[in-house]
């Protein structure tokens, strides 16, 4: 996961001047959704779903497993989807765009390795999502935002928000943004309810 974060070119620059503490938090206000306002399915919809990864608009394909295991994953819990190679319709196609300062964090990272972790810095990697859905003749895509705030070396953490790793963060991200469109999606009525 590390290796498509703007993190992980921060985490590089620091890794060799010793052990340094490196925690994630996830933005907590694009979190809208859950599994308990999502209203389930007695039999869930076969869906193909497609994603693809990119970072600064710039596609990423070696990030595109990682996202799919996420997506899939959620769609799945949230009961109204079922994830198939089967069908060829509906459709979800997910893109999840990494917005992020690669040089910013460069120097970040520098900065905190040359005084071994004393001075931390922060990193935010901001995400936007676009989530399509396609049944036929209806279509239907939203945008959403998401960020991953990322603590490195000694640094005063997020007020409130529960540390976990970069990976973890990264998949409570696409959780939070699939609850956030199986919602409007269902809000909208364009999945119907059983």
């Amino acid at each position: 996961m590390k290796r498509f974060l703007a993190l992980a070119l921060t985490t590089a620059s620091i890794a060799l001047s010793g052990c340094v503490s490196v925690q994630s938090y996830v933005d907590p206000q694009y979190h809208k959704a859950s599994y308990e306002t999502v209203h389930r399915l007695a039999q869930p919809i076969a869906t193909k779903v497609e994603v693809h990864f990119q970072r600064n608009g710039e596609p990423l394909p070696l990030a595109d497993n990682e996202l799919r295991s996420h997506v899939e994953q959620t769609l799945r819990a949230t009961g109204v989807f079922t994830p198939s190679a089967k069908v060829t319709t509906p459709l979800i196609l997910v893109t999840a765009n990494n917005i992020a300062d690669l040089a910013a964090a460069r120097a970040k990272g520098f900065g905190t390795g040359l005084t071994f972790g004393a001075a931390g810095s922060m990193v935010d990697d901001n995400y936007e999502f676009t989530c399509t859905y396609e049944n036929g003749t209806k279509q239907q895509t939203y945008k959403y935002m998401h960020a991953i705030h990322t603590s490195i070396g000694h640094n005063t953490p997020p007020a409130g928000l529960t540390p976990t790793t970069p990976s973890d963060a990264f998949g409570h991200v696409v959780e939070d943004v699939m609850l956030n469109f199986v919602k409007d999606l269902q809000d909208k009525g364009l999945i119907a309810a059983q």
